[in-house]
């Protein structure tokens, strides 16, 4: 046999060896446990078995009975506010996020931001009639939850410089800072006039008013022409400490159905007081 011919079989039994060795290797064995979960670290937080739960499928439904409000006449550089009530009518909780006032507007902030099924609150807008002297619009937008469709908020006033030659009615003075009253204030009671500048018989109801604070009684009789009769405005000791910005909205029985709102501002804070309404 030549030497090649030894190589190649000295060749092919060295390959054979180290295949027959590699079959033959034992297989490692799997760590026990290896395949279970790992225990995770952090420890999570228990959910709050009380708190309304929101999903990404609610179906929570948000209702705004009052979407609109019509002010009517009001004094320049004034503020006069109204509140809306915003209600969740379906089975799931519902996230307010925001309501967001358009120019010339503000807003209280939300009382509440998480309404539960059958659970409402409020919001306040603020209007600053500034020197505006005719009908003016403004809205403000509902932020709520992403599958919500939700309403905006508007209202209109009309800001007048001379509101004398108002008809059918004209309001002494034109809005109520009880700064300028503290005593009468501190007592509990202050009063505005309203005069009949028509020729017809007027009657006036109170259409809206703070839900705290004040008590607004509006004459319940007709008022003649030419007559006037007195709307008396009670608040309660609480407000001594309290800076605020409030109005109230009458109308009358005129064919325009006519309205006036009434600003109420305190700047000051005059410190306790043990008075009260009765």
């Amino acid at each position: 046999m030549t030497k090649a011919s030894l190589l190649g079989v000295a060749l092919i039994f060295a390959s054979a060896s180290f295949v027959a060795a590699q079959e033959t290797k034992p297989t490692q064995a799997t760590p026990p446990h290896a395949n279970e979960p790992v225990p995770s670290l952090v420890k999570n937080k228990p959910a709050d078995a009380t708190a309304p739960q929101i999903t990404k499928t609610s179906n929570a439904r948000l209702v705004v009975p009052e979407t609109d409000f019509r002010f009517g006449y009001a004094p320049q550089n004034a503020k006069i506010a109204h509140n809306y009530w915003l209600k969740n009518e379906g089975p799931d909780s519902l996230r307010l996020i925001d309501v967001r006032p358009g120019c010339g507007c503000t807003k209280a902030p939300l009382k509440k931001r998480i309404l539960a099924a059958g659970d409402s609150t409020d919001v306040e807008l603020v209007f600053s009639t500034g020197m505006y002297s005719s009908r003016t619009q403004k809205s403000a937008t509902i932020v709520a939850d992403a599958n919500q469709t939700v309403p905006n908020l508007s209202f209109s006033a009309h800001p007048m410089k001379n509101l004398d030659s108002l008809k059918p009615f004209t309001v002494t003075p034109p809005l109520l800072n009880l700064d300028s009253l503290k005593d009468a204030g501190k007592s509990g009671m202050a009063e505005i006039r309203v005069k009949n500048t028509s020729d017809e018989s007027i009657n006036l109801k109170l259409v809206s008013a703070p839900d705290k604070w004040f008590t607004v009684d509006v004459p319940g009789g007709s008022i003649a022409p030419g007559a006037d009769e007195a709307i008396q405005i009670r608040f309660t000791a609480d407000i001594a400490d309290t800076v605020l910005t409030k109005s109230f909205t009458i109308e009358a029985s005129d064919s325009a159905l006519t309205r006036y709102s009434v600003p109420i501002q305190k700047a000051m804070r005059w410190g306790p007081t043990t008075s009260s309404t009765q």
